[in-house]
């Protein structure tokens, strides 16, 4: 009985040992106790955490609109907070709103976890680390302001809401992945002083508005591309779902005939070109060739246009490629995907097209 005593004796000791609090001690600011933990006694930095410990975690109580501190006061020390640790705010369904200062480097992973009403989020001035999910289950984003020196955007970290309807990229940006991943995203703009991206009707080009990036997933009603585009990439209207008409300038040389495949909406496409582009490729040759949801979409051409865009304009299924290297993917393309030739009209003018 006495070894068994000892045996249960340590197993509680050890038990006691790995039940570490997350914190090291809490200070209240405008209402609201936030946690914190010592990352560093030395240079006094320390980071925002959470109450109690990863056995038993304790759901933030914060509301409304949270300030973090750049500096903190605890036992005759100033510490400077430089980061907000895993699941530190996880749970906290009152907090609208989160304010950084320029000392937070990191966000760790599922920060902000299932905080269902955060809404409003501003970084710091420069690029933070990022965990895993940091925001999952945020679904009622819709404010975010990244920092002036941030050079990267990553737009996955936002994809739970269903309120981020515009998206504002600073001037020093130079990479924007995964816009597609926001399906409320409806625009994009740009800071005029970014070397790299523009914005035209809420639509990602590059600088000099040559490339066509990417229309936002919940864009609607009439798409306008704009004038001098050259290149539509590869995916960037596809997701599309509510736009009802297309218009697409003769400077456009490059474009896939995916792209109005997912349309189900979509009224009629605008080609302003004398003759049509090469859209697919079949054993190597290119072809123009559009693949629609809707089979009674409209081609609209040019009067002097339409006897070469009804003869050039694929009507028969088959596998098809988006460019012309071997190593391309094909896609089958069924009858039931192809627009009916009588669908292709001719326009006297532009007008109610060419409207900025």
């Amino acid at each position: 009985m006495k070894s068994i005593r000892l045996i249960l004796t340590a197993a509680c000791i050890i038990m006691g040992m790995t039940v570490v609090r997350a914190h090291d001690f809490s200070v209240t600011i405008d209402g609201n106790t936030m946690f914190f933990k010592i990352t560093d006694k030395s240079k006094a930095t320390a980071v925002v955490t959470y109450e109690g410990s990863i056995a038993d975690h304790k759901v933030p109580g914060v509301q409304g609109i949270v300030n973090i501190p750049v500096n903190v006061k605890h036992d005759n020390i100033v510490y400077t907070i430089t980061g907000i640790d895993p699941k530190a705010f996880s749970g906290a369904v009152k907090l609208t709103g989160i304010i950084m200062p320029a000392t937070i480097g990191t966000i760790g992973d599922f920060a902000f976890e299932g905080c269902t009403n955060l809404s409003k989020v501003v970084f710091p001035g420069s690029d933070v680390t990022f965990g895993q999910g940091v925001f999952f289950k945020c679904t009622a984003l819709k404010d975010i302001s990244f920092g002036s020196d941030w050079k990267t955007l990553d737009m996955l970290r936002y994809k739970w809401s269903d309120s981020l309807e515009v998206v504002n990229v600073p001037a020093k940006v130079e990479k924007i992945t995964n816009l597609k991943s926001v399906k409320s995203l409806k625009k994009v703009e740009v800071d005029a002083n970014n070397a790299k991206f523009s914005s035209h009707d809420g639509v990602l080009y590059n600088k000099d508005g040559k490339t066509l990036y990417g229309v936002p997933r919940a864009y609607t009603g009439a798409l306008r591309i704009a004038d001098g585009t050259e290149t539509i990439t590869g995916g960037a209207l596809i997701d599309c779902l509510d736009i009802t008409s297309i218009y697409i300038p003769a400077s456009v040389k490059q474009m896939s005939f995916r792209e109005t495949s997912r349309m189900s909406q979509l009224e009629d496409i605008v080609f302003r070109a004398d003759a049509p582009i090469t859209t697919a490729y079949k054993d190597g040759e290119g072809c123009f060739l559009l693949q629609v949801a809707n089979t009674g979409v409209k081609i609209k051409v040019a009067k002097d246009s339409k006897t070469i865009y009804s003869k050039k304009i694929v009507l028969t299924p088959g596998e098809y490629a988006v460019s012309a290297t071997g190593n391309d993917i094909l896609y089958v393309v069924s009858q039931s995907s192809l627009p009916l030739s009588k669908n292709i009209k001719a326009l006297k003018n532009f007008d109610d097209y060419e409207q900025k």
